[in-house]
This record gives C-alpha cells, structure tokens and sequence, in this order.
C-alpha cells in the first residue's frame, strides 16, 4: 500500500447512513465533500469579508471569497503539477480534490476585518476574560490556567476546524480536515518550537477530533499532513501580485510608484517578469502574474517532490516558498512591498479603524453574558426585570445553531475537571463563533443597533 492510501480515505469522524450500506470508497465520499463544503454558509459570507480592502463596494477588488476561488484554482494546478511527476501510486482525484477545498476553505475561520481583527480580539480576550471569569464562576481549578490560555488564542486557522466540523456539522473526511489545517499545536498547548507551532491550529473545544485525526494519520502528531504544504504554497502566490493588483485598480496605489520601486529594488527575475508583461497595455497584470505563477508552480511542485520523503513522515519543517530561488524571492518582495506601501496607508488604516472600534464595541456590549453566574445565564428567559430584559434581549441576537452547539458542548464536552469551567468556557466559545462569523458589513450593522442607531 503506497503512503498516499493511507493518508487518502473517506472515514469521517461521525458515520453517515450510508454506512450501513455499501461502504463508501475514498473519492466518493471526498466527492460528496465538495457539495457540502461549496453550498455551506461560512463559504458564502466570505464574499463579504476583507482581503485587503474593508468594506469595498468596487466589484473589480477582491473580497475573501474571490481570494479563495483563486487559491482553490492555484492549489489545483499545483496539485495537477505534482501528480504529474509522482511516481506513488495516487487517486490522483481525490488529491486534486482535497488540496482544492483546502483552497477554498483557508479564511473561512477569519474575523470581519481579517487578520486586524484577529489581533483587535485577542487584545479584548486577555484585557476582559479574566474579570469575567472572576464575576462568573470566581477560582478557577487546576485547570483553568490551560483553558484561559485557549481562549486567549483567536486565530482563524483553528476557528476554520471549528466552524466546519463542531457548528456547521460537515461531518467532512478526516483527510479534508487533515489538509485544512496550518498549524499543529492546540491554542492550550505551549509552544515546544519548530515552525508549525508559532500559531494554534485547534482549540481545545476541538480536542477529541484532532486526536482522532492523528491516530488515523500519525505523522500529522510530528508535522503537517502532506497537502497542507500545497495549500499553504498556493495561498501565497495567490496574493502576492493580488493585492498590489487591488490597490492599483483602487487608486491606493499608482502603477508608476509600483514600477519604480520594484525597477530600483527587485531583483532580475522579477524586473524582467515586469517588462515582458508590457506595462501600461491592457491585460499587463494578468500577463504579470501569469509569468511569475508559471515559475512558481514548477518551484513548488519541485520542492514538494524533492522533500517527499520528509513531508510524508512529518518532520519537514519548512514552507515550500521558502527556498534561495529566484521567483520565490520576486514573491516575497512583492508582498514586503505590500505591507510596506498598501496596508500602512491612511485610507487602509482608516477602514480598520471603523473595525477597531465596532469589533470592541460588540465584544464589550456583550460581555456582561459572560459575567453571570451559570444559574443566571441559562434562566435568562425568565427575567422581567430593567437589566434582565436587556440581557435577554442580548441572548436572543444569538445564532440558534451557536446556542444548540454551546448547550450540547456544555453539558457533555470531554477533557474538563469542573463541569462549571466547561460551561463558562463554551459560553465564551458561543459569543466568539458569533461575533467571528460576522461579515465586515454585518459588524457594523450590530454596531449600529447596539449603539442606538438604528431600529
């Protein structure tokens, strides 16, 4: 059995009916995953999330979700690229397949705002969790330390697993699952050093799954499971000449300051991707990015097969961009470029700013859920008085789907020594779902009406 059979297989966490049938095979029941990731709902709000540009009504600039639709697309020909040049027996199908919706999927998990977010929610986590707890549920166990620290943790990779497998109830292959994932410490567990730990890539909500995960695959409890390699890699060349595209089309930045910089300070490879491309005539970025993506797929595909050995076992340790060549140093420049000229401008910083300050602002107008006491929270239907009303009023903007997950998971969750801790720790998990599947728009909006803006 070559290592590809092993690591390709349609067991998912949770057997469907048709497993008292005939068992599915291993591209069937990754088939059936592609319909239910394309018409599942986190995939549908990314067309109102941010890539670069917040709340952008410009059809031309890229949302989260055509970022996605164009990593999917590079994962693909990567995919495609290295399949044909694998000499391991593969279903080369169902290779494609999961490397694709591992493209697809990538952002589910972001915040509205993308990474800023992020960032702005962490910082609320570990300014206002620990008093909360305190007002709650007062001394924590022996335990408490490691789940505090989880839910610090916000980041989109791990929120990714949780959306799809304990909100939505996917029910995916363990394999798509396997591939989804960046990053392979837990948000509770320390950072042990190696290149896979500097972000969680679970939440300790997730903890059985992952388990499983990694008994089916074990090199997964070593490194990454192999087609994350490629998802990652496709992510990368996906916006690096993107988002300098988007700020171009939306006058953030013009095509003279681009080509003087990148003339003055690139080096030759890419100064001559720049001039075959024939900037100023129609089509010149799309020739652009053709030119260095087409390199780029023959580096990637290069490098995967040449640390085969390596990213099978689990213990390759190093992105597959990461290399001393030539157009993966042009891409790398690109995206310095980026961060140094488009995210730092004033128009940029200006959107995220509106985020900052509705992001917080929903956060803290929810927070005195997490300050009561189990008793209180849960018997919140039965309040008639002035705090009361609001409170439940508050409740009722939950999602129905975030509160029967919360009141599943609270009652009979696995891995926790105080049933109290367990319960106040899902009711976190249940205000974070919410407010991190929000769109950029959506946020907003909620901001308003807490604000007393609108009706």
């Amino acid at each position: 059995m070559s290592d590809y059979q092993a690591l390709i297989l349609g067991e998912r966490q949770r057997p469907g009916p048709e497993s008292d049938a005939e068992p599915e095979t291993a591209l069937a029941a990754i088939e059936a995953d592609r319909s239910r990731i394309v018409q599942c709902s986190p995939v549908r709000r990314l067309q109102q999330k941010t890539q670069v540009f917040p709340l952008d009504v410009k059809a031309s600039v890229r949302s989260r979700l055509t970022h996605s639709l164009e990593v999917k697309e590079t994962g693909r020909q990567l995919a495609l690229k290295v399949l044909a040049n694998m000499k391991q027996d593969v279903d080369k199908a169902a290779f494609v397949s999961l490397v694709e919706m591992a493209c697809l999927l990538h952002d589910v998990g972001n915040p509205p705002f993308g990474h800023f977010g992020e960032v702005v929610m962490i910082d609320w986590l570990g300014t206002r969790l620990p008093s909360l707890f305190e007002q709650a549920v007062g001394k924590g166990s022996r335990q408490w330390p490691m789940l505090m620290a989880d839910l610090q943790q916000f980041e989109g990779n791990a929120q990714s697993l949780r959306l799809l497998h304990s909100l939505q109830g996917l029910n995916l292959t363990l394999s798509q699952l396997a591939a989804l994932q960046k990053y392979v410490r837990g948000a509770y567990q320390r950072k042990t050093g190696g290149r896979w730990q500097q972000k969680p890539g679970h939440f300790f909500s997730e903890r059985s799954l992952v388990q499983q995960i990694r008994a089916r695959f074990p090199s997964t409890t070593r490194g990454r499971y192999p087609l994350a390699f490629l998802m990652e890699a496709a992510d990368d060349m996906a916006y690096g000449v993107a988002d300098l595209e988007d700020a171009v089309d939306r006058g953030v930045l013009s095509l003279a300051e681009l080509e003087l910089a990148l003339l003055s300070e690139a080096n030759d490879y890419l100064k001559n991707c720049w001039q075959q491309a024939r900037v100023g005539e129609p089509g010149f970025f799309s020739r652009f990015r053709q030119a260095i993506n087409d390199d780029l797929l023959i580096l990637v595909s290069e490098q995967y097969l040449f640390h085969h050995e390596a990213i099978l076992e689990g213990s390759h340790d190093g992105a597959l961009l990461a290399v001393e060549q030539a157009p993966a140093q042009a891409l790398q420049w690109l995206k310095d470029f980026a961060h140094r000229r488009v995210f730092n401008r004033r128009e940029v910083e200006a959107l995220e700013l509106s985020g900052f300050a509705a992001l917080k602002g929903v956060l803290e107008a929810f927070a005195p859920l997490l300050a009561l006491p189990e008793r209180e929270f849960t018997s919140l239907e039965s309040r008639r008085d002035a705090k009361g009303l609001v409170l439940r009023r508050l409740y009722h903007r939950l999602p129905p789907r975030h509160l029967a997950a919360y009141r599943r998971d609270s009652r009979s969750a696995a891995f926790f020594e105080s049933e109290r801790e367990r319960e106040w720790y899902f009711r976190v998990r249940l205000l974070l779902d919410f407010v991190s599947g929000m769109t950029d728009t959506y946020l907003l909006e909620e901001y308003r009406l807490l604000c007393g803006f609108q009706g």
